[in-house]
């Protein structure tokens, strides 16, 4: 049976459920203040069931309280006049409320580190709109974008709602949780782009195929996304990077104007949470903390291309931490995410994980927990690790601050007409986001500990008699699955000696060597490693870019599942799809801090990496006293196969057509989850361990090996003489 702590399918609890989908405008305030969630949908366009009253707006400026600019340009205020007198046709069309039909919704969406976005969201969905004896949609469209304030359509936001609606078995209707229809429910409420839209019309009207992605996904979009121009930065920290950034994408829209390519800047925005930047530095290591030797000024020291980093004679430059450079062919994304990475503390948490972990751990009134611990120390860590206090605190924590970065483009009412496009403000936020511990499992490493107990939701399959979900269950393992342990390339091989040093300290370890024994999680050298905007002076930017490398590419896991069940709105995730606001920073929808919000019933799947318990069983035979597969006196290896336990869910396909809703999760085994956990294997958790041990023990560890091949020979002497003691001479 499920834990108290798991979280049920609420559709569940209804005989037959009914999905209803509308598509309707959207204000652009309604989309900063976040007062979509609330209001009513107007302006529709199409619905299941039939649009009926199509709440059409009327009066009113649509950019009220968004805080925006108006142009100077007469030209631009007087085609902002007349712009709805040129949409009157169009407005006419929707206030017929003709009906058209939603059908065949497909959502396919990433709920976390993925290989298409890296650190941010990726969705598609796709959905038909069925038109009896008309082809009005684009016009209908057109309307619902100028009555709310958007002159190019094209890029206008729309609204789509997800209503679930239940019944018993009596037909009577149902509420589901605490806000029934509203979005404190189940129902979802997505801005979405039209990407593309196919035809294809007959007599009896017109059927469209819809493209569509979530509205803040327009910030991914390659005009806006690629800089037109080289950005080389040199940089102390992130907010210093930003800076100069946004001042440099500035430079660049003057000299578009200046060319009359445009007629309007566009304003690029790079927020770092102050959260961000804070759990960053908690992972920083003991030495870097006492030996850092930079002032508070040169901390936020950014050299542009025409200061002195491109002086001739840069040895007498300033030195600065990091150096990046990005082009055409470069992402702002992308080199937004490695500016924050290398600039904080994040480095230090992969290459040296149980000193970052455990100097992070606070108490109630956030005094670290154990602020003494080292890697130059490892009985520090080792006694933190064997005690019972840790294994409380690792339970109650078993989330490690991280980031990920989320998109959000505003329009402004100025109308620029070279481009034909509204002027945009490209806002790019770094925010706060938790992965799971096991992510950072090693070769040889793990954690004695239930991790069922920390997720929300639980799949019983076969034989279990707790399945309410599961349809069906897909299993990709791969054997020859090994994890890269990166190191730089060398001219020349390292020397037998040194080898030895470091084979001899991970022994002495101990290791455990089989955590799972039919999921071996094995590495292996390499120099292959993913590319970095940012080349940093920190020695840990090697282990940094290898986790990383990792993070972003979870489907080429060892153990990867796809599991059909009965759709779950829970993995409809509704904070995903929630734009930046510029009045509430640090604004996150759903409860913060929380795995999951109750409210909606939805994974808070932009703070939180979601993550699921599968439970398996088969039966080993009959049992022939008790005539049934499981004897009660009798345990069997079966009852805890290897594919179970706790995933990592990547991946999540919605479809929802004509009354069914299925869904299929894409997973990844978490590693080393069912070990032995010894303790002392973990103080070297990454390999970093080798170089500070090395440089303190490697006397010890020659002084040993000495001592070792004398006890060897005196023992081989031995040897020989016991045999030949009895031999005639």
């Amino acid at each position: 049976m499920a834990s108290s702590n798991k979280e049920i399918n609420p559709l569940h609890s209804a005989a037959t459920v009914t999905t209803l989908f509308t598509l309707s405008g959207v204000r652009e305030s309604e989309l900063r203040d976040h007062s979509f969630l609330k209001n009513a949908p107007h302006d529709i366009i199409a619905r299941s069931g039939g649009i009926g009253n199509a709440r059409i707006t009327s009066g009113g400026d649509p950019f009220a309280g968004t805080g925006g600019v108006n142009a100077e340009d007469k030209i631009v205020r007087d085609a902002y006049k007349d712009f709805t007198g040129r949409y009157q046709d169009s407005i006419g069309i929707l206030k017929r409320s003709h009906d058209m039909f939603i059908e065949n919704v497909n959502i396919l969406s990433t709920v976390g580190p993925n290989a298409e976005r890296n650190l941010a969201n990726f969705t598609k969905m796709e959905f038909e709109v069925h038109e009896p004896y008309g082809i009005t949609l684009i016009e209908k469209v057109r309307a619902a974008t100028a009555l709310n304030g958007f002159q190019d359509y094209q890029d206008a936001p729309l609204l789509l709602t997800i209503e679930f609606k239940g019944f018993d078995e009596q037909g009577r209707p149902l509420m589901f949780g605490t806000g029934g229809s509203k979005v404190g429910g189940l129902t979802r409420k997505i801005p979405i782009l039209i990407a593309r839209v196919d035809f294809d019309v007959n007599e009896g009207g017109a059927k469209y195929n819809v493209i569509a992605v979530p509205y803040t996904d327009l910030g991914f979009d390659d005009r806006f996304k690629f800089p037109r121009t080289s950005l080389p930065i040199a940089s102390n920290n992130a907010t210093a990077w930003t800076v100069e950034v946004q001042k440099q994408l500035d430079v660049q829209m003057q000299q578009e104007i200046d060319e009359k390519k445009r007629q309007l800047k566009d304003t690029y925005i790079f927020k770092i949470d102050p959260e961000v930047a804070k759990a960053g530095q908690t992972y920083v290591s003991e030495s870097d903390t006492m030996h850092a030797t930079s002032t508070a000024e040169q901390q936020n020291e950014i050299v542009s291309p025409d200061d002195e980093f491109n002086q001739a004679n840069q040895s007498s430059a300033k030195q600065f931490k990091a150096y990046a450079k990005a082009d055409s062919f470069t992402a702002l994304t992308k080199f937004f995410e490695d500016a924050v990475r290398q600039s904080y503390g994040y480095q230090s948490l992969v290459q040296n994980f149980w000193e970052g972990y455990l100097r992070s751990l606070r108490d109630e009134d956030n005094n670290q927990l154990y602020p003494t611990v080292s890697a130059k120390n490892p009985d520090s860590i080792t006694s933190v690790l064997r005690s019972e206090k840790f294994k409380n605190e690792i339970a109650a924590k078993p989330f490690i601050p991280w980031f990920k970065i989320k998109s959000t483009v505003q329009t402004h009412k100025e109308f620029d007409n070279i481009t034909k496009m509204s002027r945009k403000t490209i806002i790019y936020r770094a925010m706060p986001y938790k992965i799971h511990i096991l992510k950072l499992i090693g070769a040889g490493m793990s954690l004695k500990t239930d991790w069922s107990k920390y997720v929300r939701k639980e799949y019983n399959y076969l034989y279990t008699g707790d399945n309410l979900d599961v349809q069906g269950l897909r299993i990709n393992y791969k054997t020859a699955y090994y994890m890269r342990n990166v190191r730089e390339a060398k001219d020349t091989t390292e020397t037998g000696v040194v080898e030895s040093i470091k084979q001899t300290i991970m022994e002495a370890f101990g290791q455990e060597k089989d955590p799972e024994p039919t999921l071996p999680l094995r590495q292996y050298p390499s120099i292959l490693k993913g590319r970095s905007t940012t080349e940093s002076t920190n020695p840990e930017n090697l282990k940094s870019q290898e986790f990383y490398d990792y993070l972003t590419n979870p489907e080429a896991d060892m153990m990867r599942i796809e599991l059909d069940i009965l759709g779950d709105p829970a993995y409809i995730c509704q904070d995903m799809y929630m734009p930046v606001t510029d009045a509430n920073d640090d604004k996150i929808f759903g409860n913060k801090g929380e795995v999951f919000d109750t409210q909606s019933h939805s994974f808070n799947a932009d703070q939180f990496m979601p993550c699921i318990n599968l439970r398996y069983r088969l039966p080993d035979d009959i049992d022939e006293n008790e005539g049934t597969m499981f004897s009660g006196k009798q345990k069997f290896r079966d009852e805890n196969l290897f594919f179970s336990g706790v995933y990592q869910v990547v991946k999540v396909d919605s479809k929802m057509d004509n009354g069914q809703f299925l869904q299929t999760l894409t997973c990844v085994r978490m590693n080393n989850q069912s070990g032995e956990g010894l303790p002392v294997a973990l103080v070297n958790a990454q390999i970093r361990g080798t170089t500070d041990l090395e440089a303190q023990s490697k006397e010890n560890i020659l002084s040993k090996a000495a001592q070792t091949a004398k006890d060897l020979a005196k023992k081989e002497a031995a040897e020989f003489a016991e045999q030949f003691k009895d031999a005639t001479p």
